[in-house]
């Protein structure tokens, strides 16, 4: 016996149970990349539309009551919806900004002291850093951040993954050699980029976060 596409009874559910049922279909914490497109002049991501926005109105109600539409630039739309509280902002393209300056759009962005956790591919924060040389230059605007990851793809041409070493409590970091057990330049170059924002925010960032400084990740993709 197959399963009942729908359920015809659930309207006459009590509303009680009805919200909790919808916020069992609440989505895990997510991993959500942010990128600018300029077809449809809105910013974007590539993760799975979350469907309780479409299902019917009372879905919708309660799912925007946890998620908001994410404004990096005021100029731009979105359609990128993002739980603060749980999910991480991830640039993970030089798409990332309309006019092509993060810091820019984050400094103008009024949901910039809610974002609390923001991952950066490598590659982009080296971009970046050809423009704006200091490390703080995007990170300083975000006022609520708890967490920045820089983001290095986890398996590559030359590259494998060992495992998992703990560098400071809550934070992971992965063990990656190339071949004939030699660190990779790539992996060492992202590394220093790390330890030179650790530092950064160590020495500076007590004017932008007081003592609840953000934690620094490398995250392995």
């Amino acid at each position: 016996m197959t399963s009942p596409a729908t359920f015809e009874l659930f309207k006459h559910l009590s509303s009680e149970l009805r919200i909790k049922i919808w916020q069992l279909a609440f989505p895990e914490p997510r991993i959500v990349p942010i990128r600018y497109s300029r077809i449809l002049n809105q910013y974007t991501t590539n993760s799975v539309p979350p469907s309780l926005l479409h299902i019917c109105s009372e879905s919708r109600v309660l799912f925007l009551q946890t998620y908001t539409k994410l404004i990096l630039s005021p100029k731009y739309d979105s359609c990128v919806f993002i739980d603060f509280a749980r999910d991480t902002i991830f640039f993970d393209s030089l798409d990332c900004s309309p006019e092509g300056d993060l810091a820019f759009d984050l400094k103008r962005s009024p949901h910039k002291d809610r974002i609390e956790r923001c991952a950066i591919e490598a590659q982009v924060w080296e971009v970046l850093r050809v423009f704006r040389y200091e490390g703080l230059s995007e990170m300083k605007w975000m006022g609520g951040l708890k967490t920045v990851a820089l983001v290095l793809e986890r398996e590559g041409p030359r590259r494998r993954v060992l495992g998992w070493e703990g560098r400071e409590e809550g934070e992971q970091m992965g063990v990656v050699v190339g071949d004939g057990d030699t660190v990779s330049s790539e992996i060492r170059h992202v590394l220093w980029y790390v330890e030179s924002l650790r530092w950064e925010i160590e020495n500076e960032g007590e004017a932008y976060w007081g003592a609840l400084k953000p934690n620094v990740q490398m995250w392995l993709w």
